[in-house]
């Protein structure tokens, strides 16, 4: 399992003032917690904190934070990360500190890689159902990615999570789930063929109206045949 490092600083003051400061400087706040440890409040650099998460893809990494002050690193975990709304930027941070000895339960990502054979030669259609699974481990054996060969599923076949195999991990998440699936193609009607169908059942429709207000004129003329006709008046 790779090093993966991060620096903080302890930041006094908390609340939403002393969080803007701290925003202002260009660092995002956070705190620190976790079994038989004080909350300790603290500040990291925003930008080295996202260039670390797109770096590795993912936030359920096991991290040693150096904190100012402090001689050896904390081992945490990134708990919760909020962000703004509309830029996105992280807002605040929660970081674990785990116990190297003791399991924790966490949600990791599932990653298809391949292109099914019933996709490719069959025009069949990959649907990814799940993208997360609950495991439990140490954090030691977090693993960095699931990773799943889906290049060999035909039509009909599913991917269920008791198919995952990973080492020293306890999968939580109900075995007979599916994971993905590959299903037949479909037929979809572009909207040019529905409207041109609309289009026709209406000429359709408007012609057997024609037709029968054509058949009902010759039983008005008979109707009119049946009357006497009147006598002209004769002038005077």
């Amino acid at each position: 399992m790779k090093e993966i490092t991060l620096i903080a600083e302890k930041r006094i003051g908390t609340g939403k003032e002393a969080s803007h400061k701290v925003r202002q400087a260009g660092n995002i706040p956070g705190v620190i917690y976790g079994p038989d440890v004080e909350p300790v409040a603290v500040a990291m650099n925003t930008n080295d904190l996202s260039n670390l998460i797109r770096r590795e893809g993912r936030t359920n990494m096991l991290i040693d934070l150096n904190v100012s002050g402090e001689d050896a690193p904390r081992k945490v975990i990134i708990r919760e990360l909020q962000r703004d709304p509309v830029t996105s930027s992280p807002k605040h941070i929660d970081l674990y500190q785990v116990s190297l000895k003791r399991k924790m339960n966490l949600a990791v990502g599932v990653h298809l890689i391949g292109v099914p054979d019933g996709v490719k030669n069959s025009g069949g259609i990959l649907q990814q159902v799940r993208r997360q699974i609950e495991i439990s481990c140490l954090p030691t054996a977090i693993p960095d990615k699931i990773e799943i060969d889906v290049s060999e599923m035909t039509i009909g076949d599913s991917f269920h999570v008791e198919d995952i195999e990973l080492e020293n991990v306890d999968i939580m998440t109900d075995k007979k789930l599916t994971i993905a699936t590959v299903v037949p193609p479909t037929v979809i009607k572009s909207a040019t063929e529905e409207a041109a169908e609309e289009g026709v059942e209406g000429e359709e429709g408007a012609e057997a109206a024609e037709g029968a207000e054509g058949e009902a004129k010759p039983e008005e003329g008979k109707a009119e045949e049946g009357k006497e006709a009147k006598p002209a008046e004769k002038k005077k």
